[in-house]
């Protein structure tokens, strides 16, 4: 069997090959790792129905809650400091009893606020 040159197509003045079953595999694992790096990065929220997501806006700052189902949150704090949007605190927490107990407290960030 000949060895193929591969195929050249033009994507606007771009010319673009076709990509191999090997680098399909090799982007295919790289894609996978990633996700398996995202997927444990918040692990107590993985698979969770949401129920409910609030927001709001007070004093340069933006909060993000998630609701469950199991009656847990997911808050996300976030100052709006020009000229960039900095992740302040993400907790978990409980709501079942209608107060807010604290589970985990993943990011905090120290400094002045």
């Amino acid at each position: 069997m000949k060895n193929k040159k591969p195929k050249v197509v033009m994507v606007g003045d771009i010319p673009v090959r076709r990509v191999t079953r090997a680098e399909h595999r090799r982007l295919n694992k790289r894609i996978k790792k990633r996700l398996q790096r995202w997927r444990s990065r918040y692990r107590e929220i993985r698979g969770k129905k949401i129920d409910y997501v609030t927001h709001s806006y007070e004093d340069g700052y933006l909060y993000i809650n998630l609701y469950f189902s199991d009656k847990t949150n997911f808050s996300l704090d976030f100052s709006l400091a020009e000229p960039a949007v900095v992740l302040r605190v993400a907790e978990y927490g409980s709501v079942a009893t209608g107060d807010y107990e604290n589970i985990k407290r993943y990011f905090h960030k120290r400094g002045g606020d």
